[in-house]
């Protein structure tokens, strides 16, 4: 049971320093802490996990790789559209295209914690 919790615990733990010290040589310390991509991932993989019945752990790491995916779509229209309407400004494309990506890194960041959580 120990084992269970502790090879977990280290990847994330392992997962949030490697982003504290990415973001502290940017000089942006709350670079991958994004609450919309946040709570997109993990309402749609909560969703997706009551949608089979034999293994919800399993289900809600799954799901929240399809979310991080669909957040990345939501994001690529909303950048597509702010881009065209602010005539092709490049440094805001580059700051929305950063925190477009979050999606997916919250997705597969939680199933790989859930991966090891299960073996």
């Amino acid at each position: 049971m120990i084992k269970k919790i502790i090879s977990p615990f280290i990847i994330f733990i392992m997962l949030a320093g490697a982003c504290f010290e990415v973001g502290k040589v940017v000089d942006m310390p709350m670079l991958f802490f994004d609450i919309p991509s946040l709570i997109i991932v993990l309402v749609i993989a909560t969703a997706y996990s009551f949608s089979n019945k034999v293994n919800k752990l399993v289900e809600f790491g799954n799901g929240a790789v399809y979310a991080g995916w669909l957040a990345l779509l939501i994001g690529l229209i909303g950048m597509s559209t702010q881009f065209a309407n602010t005539n092709l400004d490049f440094k805001g494309l580059m700051e929305a295209n950063s925190v477009l990506w979050l999606g997916v890194f919250y997705g597969y960041s939680i199933r790989l914690i859930l991966t090891a959580y299960k073996n």
